[in-house]
């Protein structure tokens, strides 16, 4: 069995969010298990201690898989648990979690010991000017189970103290999505200290990036990811042929040439030495993609969390093209040594 546990507490008043919002971020703890199989009905008990004395304890009776009310929202399925309890007039951050599931016979038990991070930075579009929007993490799942986070101040500022550990991803808009911006995405994001993140928000997306190396004689990075931008501005349908069958695309991606494309890793820029044009295929979606390939770092450059920024912008070939694609996004990771052979 897996279990990890969180807790979060919104300190943000409501008259310091800019724009009314579907996602509501609030004080929560957080819980995910594995487990090889879930029986119902199955209770969850959890204490919260800060300085090794009790201010938070509840016990939770779970009847079915999916239920929200107003003192908990879960999600069972695939011998997956993902929790998440609103504790009420509870202020302060707890340095332990333990949490009990008791399940038919069986009990699980886990202490979890709390550390946090502040992350803090700066909101701006591809000018440089101030973009206001909230800054959401998602520690599991694609955007959604506990969502943490903060609106940014009217200068794009932002601060936020969160537990530590690896989430899924950060986004950043506003509510312009869909209609002027797409959204500034982060992924596999390691919060293990306090960390600035300066984030730009444009037309288009870098949509799940990931990374990995090439550890044969060339010695790079290879980054993928699929790039999307508003369909008002640019939408194709086609079909195409991949291994024998018919694909119907849905083609919102800008083209993207090597000029367009800036990457660094902690800041430093690396090397872009190739870019190409790929398919993602689903279930009922074919869309294009894009894989890079750069250098890498190595030696004490290796060393450490490497977070690695993507940026396209196609603003010197518009009047080529027809339109400017403009985005940001990011992933971290570690490299296996300072030699950089391998990641983790």
């Amino acid at each position: 069995m897996k279990l990890e546990a969180w807790w979060f507490e919104n300190t943000q008043k409501q008259e310091e969010i800019l724009q009314p919002s579907e996602v509501m971020v609030k004080t929560h703890f957080g819980i995910y298990a594995e487990m090889e199989e879930i029986t119902y009905p199955f209770t969850i008990n959890v204490t919260a201690a800060q300085q090794e004395k009790e201010f938070y304890h509840e016990e939770f009776v779970i009847e079915s898989g999916e239920k929200s009310n107003e003192r908990y929202e879960i999600d069972c399925g695939g011998g997956i648990i993902t929790f998440q309890g609103i504790p009420k007039d509870i202020i302060g951050l707890p340095d332990q979690i333990t949490v009990e599931i008791k399940m038919q016979e069986k009990i699980f038990t886990e202490t979890v010991f709390c550390e946090y991070a502040r992350l803090y930075g700066k909101i701006t579009d591809f000018d440089g000017n101030p973009f206001p929007a909230p800054v959401f993490l998602a520690r599991v799942g694609f955007a959604g189970g506990s969502s943490m986070g903060t609106w940014s101040n009217k200068e794009g500022e932002y601060s936020v103290v969160v537990p530590k550990g690896c989430y899924n991803t950060f986004y950043v808009d506003d509510n312009t999505y869909g209609v002027k911006t797409l959204e500034n995405w982060s992924w596999h994001m390691i919060v293990d200290q306090d960390e600035e993140f300066n984030f730009k928000v444009g037309n288009a997306e870098v949509y799940s990036l990931c990374v990995w190396s090439n550890n044969g004689g060339s010695s790079t990075l290879f980054f993928w990811f699929r790039s999307m931008m508003l369909p008002s501005i640019r939408q194709k349908e086609y079909e195409i042929e991949l291994h024998g069958s018919k694909r119907k695309v849905n083609d919102i991606s800008p083209e993207l040439e090597l000029e367009d494309i800036t990457v660094t890793i902690n800041g430093i820029p690396r090397k872009v030495i190739s870019l190409q044009k790929i398919y993602e295929t689903g279930n009922s979606y074919t869309m294009p993609s894009y894989i890079l390939q750069t250098d890498r770092p190595a030696g004490f450059e290796a060393m450490g969390k490497q977070t690695a920024v993507v940026e396209y912008n196609t603003a010197k070939r518009s009047e080529e093209l027809g339109y400017t694609a403009q985005s940001q996004g990011r992933c971290q990771f570690f490299f296996k040594d300072a030699c950089a052979l391998s990641l983790l």
